[in-house]
């Protein structure tokens, strides 16, 4: 009896071993699997937080590329490099472009005159001295280069001031519009050109070609847009603002 009862003792206390092993088990394995699962859930999370932080930047680029994340003298620039120095917002947006101007209001209608061309302009001050541009004259200008929806494209300001400097009647001097529209200038005086494409750009933008032209890759390539893309469209203009500084 004490044998027999020992025995069913024995075989009780091997089962619960047996089972508590099994149990331990897959307690360790459960365990096992939970911290597999809380690292994979730790890697997804984190991919998901890399994946967020590329689609930020992303669209943060997309954001800056399309001009409404930056300062409002840079969104009105397409391609936009900054410039050699740094240039007041009411010269790159406002129709003061050139120093010292009289008006810095915008221009009335009545104030702009049509060339046979087809070259627009307006006096915005008139100069001083008897002696005026004409065929055969040699004249320093600064200048303020725009498209016809208002974006600044380039200036001589941008280089330091260094004048544009030609002959008026030389065709390899300034692009056609320049060169009809200056004449009548007297020394001081700032004239705003709108010039339809077929006046402008039409040899090329490449340094040494008739200008005054933009400087460095961004501006160069708004012009070569313009004149491959609007070049035939009613209406449209590039804007330039000159103003003589000497003539001789």
């Amino acid at each position: 009896m004490t044998v027999l009862m020992l025995s069913m003792l024995f075989t009780a206390s091997s089962s619960f071993s047996t089972t508590t092993m099994k149990s331990s088990k897959i307690t360790a394995r459960n365990t096992r699997i939970s911290s597999s699962k809380l690292d994979n859930d730790d890697d997804d999370f984190e991919m998901m937080e890399n994946r967020r932080n590329a689609i930020g930047k992303v669209f943060a680029s997309g954001v800056l590329s399309l001009g409404l994340g930056v300062m409002p003298a840079q969104a009105k620039v397409e391609g936009y490099a900054p410039p050699k120095k740094s240039l007041p917002e009411e010269y790159r947006q406002g129709t003061a472009a050139l120093a010292d101007m009289d008006a810095d209001a915008p221009i009335p209608r009545e104030a702009y005159k049509k060339l046979p061309s087809g070259v627009i302009y307006a006096d915005l001050r008139v100069g001083s001295g008897e002696e005026v541009a004409s065929e055969g004259s040699r004249v320093n200008i600064q200048w303020v280069l725009r498209k016809s929806n208002g974006y600044f494209v380039d200036s001589s300001e941008v280089s330091d001031g260094v004048p544009f400097i030609f002959t008026v009647g030389d065709k390899s001097g300034a692009i056609a519009g320049v060169d009809e529209g200056i004449r009548g200038m007297k020394v001081g005086g700032v004239r705003r050109l709108l010039i339809p494409p077929k006046f402008a750009y039409v040899t090329g933008v490449e340094d040494g070609k008739p200008g005054p032209v933009p400087a460095g890759f961004g501006p160069k390539q708004q012009m070569r847009r313009v004149m491959e893309v609007r070049r035939d469209v009613p209406g449209e203009y590039i804007f330039l603002e000159i103003q003589l500084t000497r003539l001789r």
